[in-house]
């Protein structure tokens, strides 16, 4: 692919990132990972912090600074494990439950406008697409998952 055509996909990418990231007026606490963590907790309640961290593949300290935002704004609740004291298990709490209803609702709106552009078969290439790149990406940015598969050599082509 030539210069141009990457700079075309990564800015079509750019583009395509802010118009998902946008939130409609008001709505509050929002960010990164706050969907995810609300939607995992709702899945499966009581969760410890590292179990949390594991499945979210982040550190346990920037998932604490999140955890300490939301159980701020009684969105979760953090209990002492009552079998290992040094364990704290998280619980939606119901603003939160609210705040995961209003950004499914969001998340359906989103979709069914990607409907309205894209047809079944190109939602279903464009998320296949969006795996494998992810994947790939995720990939590299591991060194350790790149030598064992292959995909990288060192500066002596070895």
């Amino acid at each position: 692919m030539d210069k141009k055509n990457q700079e075309n996909m990564l800015g079509n990418m750019d583009r395509v990132m802010r118009q998902l990231r946008r939130r409609p007026e008001g709505r509050r606490h929002g960010g990164r990972g706050t969907y995810r963590i609300l939607r995992l907790l709702s899945e499966t309640p009581g969760l410890s912090t590292r179990q949390l961290a594991e499945i979210m593949d982040i550190r346990p300290a920037s998932l604490n600074e999140r955890l300490a935002s939301l159980e701020q704004d009684k969105m979760i609740r953090r209990e002492r494990d009552p079998n290992d004291q040094r364990v704290f298990l998280i619980y939606l709490e119901p603003p939160g439950r609210d705040l995961l209803d209003d950004a499914k609702r969001q998340r359906q709106t989103m979709y069914a406008a990607i409907e309205k552009i894209l047809t079944s078969e190109e939602v279903r290439e464009m998320s296949r697409l969006a795996d494998k790149l992810a994947n790939g990406l995720e990939t590299l940015n591991n060194p350790q998952g790149l030598a064992a598969s292959g995909k990288i050599r060192g500066a002596d082509g070895q």
